[in-house]
């Protein structure tokens, strides 16, 4: 018995954590009168673990902010905290990438076509990135507390998938309103729904 025991101990270990994890998805709308949730740019949804819940290791793998055109592209991107951005100059001139945005500020310096930057965003929060070359261009870098997170469709749905069961806290986030914020529990292996309103005050 006690060796059966042991042999479903293990096997328990053994199950990827994957399995144990939970879905969640709704709709985001906008409780504010004459505007449409489409016309206020991106919204985004994330979770942070309120309890005993891990956060899995950074991905290896840097997603890119190019320099084209005099423009940041994408002029949006969403990481987690701890994840490396590369930021190639694929223009035929200069120019410096920077941000005022603290704790994630920086300054790239001057660099010419082809060449590329690596920034590392430690911290959480919305980093502001700017060209001391061309005043046109500017662009944004949310850094999420965790991987958790999506950015809704113009509808305003959204879905995270892979989230381990557990406490945690959902924030909806757009730059022009008021981030509204909430507690989830989400559950093992089945998918949960969980709508917010953004403009309104939330438990």
């Amino acid at each position: 018995m006690r060796r059966l025991l042991g042999a479903v101990g293990v096997a328990v270990l053994l199950v990827p954590a994957s399995v144990w994890a939970g879905e969640l998805a709704g709709r985001v709308s906008l409780g504010v009168e004459g505007t449409r949730l489409a016309d206020l740019g991106p919204v985004v949804v994330f979770l942070e673990p309120e309890g005993e819940v891990s956060l899995p290791p950074v991905s290896p793998s840097n997603p890119r902010i190019r320099q084209r055109k005099a423009r940041f592209d994408p002029p949006f991107l969403v990481i987690t905290a701890g994840q490396k951005v590369d930021m190639p100059n694929d223009d035929t001139i200069f120019h410096n990438v920077f941000s005022f945005s603290r704790p994630n500020d920086f300054d790239l310096g001057v660099y010419p076509s082809g060449d590329s930057r690596t920034v590392a965003f430690e911290h959480a929060g919305l980093v502001k990135l700017y060209c001391s070359i061309h005043e046109s261009m500017s662009g944004a870098v949310l850094v999420s507390p965790s991987p958790w997170f999506a950015t809704a469709s113009r509808a305003g749905e959204y879905r995270i998938t892979g989230v381990p069961a557990g406490q945690y806290r959902l924030t909806v986030w757009n730059e022009k309103l008021p981030a509204a914020t909430r507690s989830v529990a989400v559950r093992a292996q089945g998918r949960q729904r969980t709508d917010v309103t953004l403009g309104v005050t939330l438990p």
